[in-house]
């Protein structure tokens, strides 16, 4: 039940639409939002995996992958650092 990329845009339109506008009381927009932005990244890894792996593991992909999962990472910290303690 794949959305096609119509679907796709028209429902991350909408979520940005929802957090501008602080109608998101369940954090349905803020949960697809973070999904879709994790997915990009996650396929990004998985192109250069694959090339990685298909052509004799090369040095090139090797790095290209060590930054994208340190980037990923990065992000990752960064929200949850930015929860705070709620003072």
């Amino acid at each position: 039940m794949k959305p096609d990329a119509n679907e796709l845009k028209t429902a991350l339109d909408e979520a940005e639409r929802m957090r501008e506008e602080d109608e998101d009381s369940l954090f349905l927009a803020k949960s697809l939002l973070y999904l879709s932005k994790r997915n990009s990244d996650l396929e990004q890894v998985f192109l250069h995996l694959e090339k990685y792996l298909r052509f004799g593991l090369p040095t090139e992909e090797h790095s290209a992958l060590v930054r994208l999962v340190d980037d990923i990472r990065e992000r990752e910290d960064e929200i949850d650092d930015s929860k705070g303690f709620g003072l």
